[in-house]
C-alpha cells in the first residue's frame, strides 16, 4: 500500500484505512454521514482539532521556518470532501 504522506488525526486512524477499506467499512461509513446530515449534529470528539508546528526547511532554531497544521479526524475530513 502507497502511503499518500497525511498525518494521521486526533484519531490516529490513517486516511488509507478509508481509502482502502472494504465495502463493510465504507457502508458503516456512509450510515454515520447519513445520521449526522439527517439530525445535522456532528459528534463532539470531531469538533476538536489540535494546531502542531511542523518545521518547513532551514535552519530548525528559527520560528519563521515552521507553520501551522490542523490535525481533525480522518472520518470528519472525508464527511467535509
Amino acid at each position: 500500500m502507497q502511503k499518500n504522506r497525511k498525518s494521521c488525526g486526533l484519531d490516529n486512524l490513517p486516511i488509507e484505512l478509508w481509502k482502502f477499506g472494504r465495502n463493510e467499512l465504507k457502508m458503516h461509513m456512509l450510515e454515520l454521514f447519513n445520521k449526522i446530515i439527517d439530525k445535522n449534529q456532528m459528534p463532539q470528539e470531531w469538533q476538536t482539532g489540535m494546531v502542531i508546528n511542523t518545521h518547513k526547511k532551514g535552519t530548525k532554531s528559527k520560528g519563521e521556518k515552521y507553520r501551522g497544521i490542523a490535525l481533525l479526524p480522518t472520518a470528519y475530513k472525508l464527511l467535509q470532501t
